[in-house]
């Protein structure tokens, strides 16, 4: 699909260059390497905006003028409480165990850049997981290892397939990248440049 300017995603997740590949678009990545440790006192909606524009603002000096940069970060909250990657599985144990059986948030910040501006989207989905036994858990962290997903799991994975009882909101922007808001942002955007 053609667009007013050259893409630019900035993200090394295979995840989120698949579903901009199948949206149709030819893009290049760059990868940039960010704190995302966000303000405490901040929501998740907040959380994942403001990470999503920092992953922007470290994209900006590198893009041309005829690129627009495309960021993202995915959060998953339950209550208050932000759950990030898990630093190995005994973490990534306790995580889903605190999941289980619950209705959680994941909260999707997007920003598409360019050398001089920023624009913002956010996404949020409930999802709900199925009650898990330790056995479960288990064998989903050992076998998927999913120490590199916010809140210790893959929706594209195992425990998508089998443990999520419920799902209100955009599907995508829980494996990585809210293709429609992406979507309407990139017409909104190409019918105002």
């Amino acid at each position: 699909m053609k667009l007013c300017k050259e893409l630019i995603l900035g993200s090394k997740s295979p995840r989120r260059a698949s579903l901009l590949r199948e949206m149709g678009y030819d893009f290049k990545v760059i990868v940039t390497e960010v704190d995302e440790n966000a303000p405490s006192g901040l929501d998740g909606e907040e959380t994942a905006v403001w990470i999503s524009e920092q992953k922007a603002r470290a994209l900006q000096p590198l893009l041309e003028n005829h690129q627009l940069g495309i960021t993202s970060d995915t959060e998953v909250w339950l209550g208050h409480r932000r759950y990030g990657k898990p630093s190995n599985a005994r973490e990534a144990k306790e995580m889903i165990r605190s999941l289980s059986g619950k209705t959680h948030h994941v909260i999707t910040g997007l920003t598409l850049c360019t050398t001089s501006a920023l624009y913002s989207y956010c996404s949020k989905v409930k999802v709900t997981f199925e009650a898990l036994s330790e056995e479960e858990i288990t064998y989903y962290v050992n076998t998927f290892n999913p120490t590199d997903k916010a809140g210790a799991y893959g929706i594209q994975e195992w425990i998508g397939h089998t443990m999520i009882s419920c799902i209100e909101g955009e599907y995508n922007a829980v494996v990585g990248l809210p293709t429609s808001t992406l979507y309407k942002a990139l017409k909104e955007f190409c019918s105002v440049i």
